[in-house]
């Protein structure tokens, strides 16, 4: 029910305090440094013996911050040099209390690191609030093919948008699936239905582009995306030749363009449904009668 924005925050915060509660734990120990006369370089303070059960905490919490970081990458798939940089730079600083690596921040006073670990989670925060800072935040409703199939009216999908005002926005893929299903489906019947839909998408298209998008129900705009998702800069996990993939691709290049804006797939596809949970992709499934 947020932004892709909003979910990413709500999961930084999530991640932080877990690892809060993580080094809150962990002992640390001061650094012998003067070694057979020879003066050490290194930070004052390290951390201890670490317990098989906090080694375990530790990797979940790494797990869950790899993923979160890739979801976050993705959404600055567009990103400036200088935002890059700043993107690589909160990740190395961040990175260095979840690996539980050497540092010079670490303090044998455990408020103070939790302190800085919450220090370092808020350079990811000042990028994520150039996100939220869109002020251009509408409702995208994202239909996959069998439920286009199922109603293909956009009005029926107002109880999930929670209005009448959003867009209702066709990727190219399912717009694929659709001219395969009508040319080589074994059911006539089917084929039938499915040739209704691309009627009334073109009949959409006769009264504008459908790229620039045209109003349909007078509050509610239907638009077509045009190109296929670019799969070498989405997640390393979706497959190029698999259609949901592709669709959970196009969604996260929606969401990296429209950050401020509650982006939703719908579909009633389980598997479907679990790759978009995975990838923080917002859906839903049609209530059909």
């Amino acid at each position: 029910m947020s932004s892709i924005a909003s979910r990413l925050q709500t999961g930084l915060h999530s991640i932080t305090e877990r690892l809060a509660n993580l080094i809150r734990e962990l002992p640390v120990e001061r650094r012998n440094k003067d070694v057979m006369g020879v003066v050490v370089i290194a930070p004052d303070f390290y951390w201890g013996q670490v317990a098989a059960e906090q080694l375990n905490k530790q990797l979940t919490i790494k797990r869950s911050y790899e993923e979160w970081l890739e979801i976050l990458r993705s959404t600055f798939r567009s990103a400036t040099n200088n935002l890059d940089r700043r993107i690589r730079k909160a990740d190395q600083g961040f990175r260095r209390w979840v690996e539980l690596s050497s540092n010079w921040s670490i303090s044998p006073d455990r408020k103070e690191n939790e302190k800085k670990l919450w220090d370092a989670a808020k350079q990811f925060e000042n990028l994520l609030e150039i996100l939220a800072s869109d002020s251009n935040g509408a409702i995208i409703l994202i239909p996959d093919t069998n439920t286009i199939v199922s109603e293909p009216d956009p009005t029926k999908y107002k109880d999930i948008s929670g209005g009448d005002n959003f867009v209702f926005l066709l990727l190219p893929t399912v717009l694929a699936e659709l001219d395969d299903l009508k040319n080589f489906h074994r059911n006539p019947e089917f084929r039938d239905k499915v040739k209704k839909v691309i009627t009334r998408i073109k009949g959409w298209r006769n009264q504008g582009p459908l790229r620039d998008g045209v109003t349909v129900s007078r509050t509610i705009t239907v638009r077509a995306t045009a190109n296929e998702p670019d799969m070498q800069h989405t997640l390393t996990w979706l497959d190029r030749d698999n259609r949901d993939d592709r669709i959970i691709a196009s969604v996260l290049e929606v969401q990296s363009a429209h950050p401020a804006s509650r982006v939703v797939l719908i579909t009633g596809d389980i598997n479907l449904s679990n790759k978009a949970d995975v990838a923080q992709v917002e859906n839903a499934e049609l209530g059909l009668e």
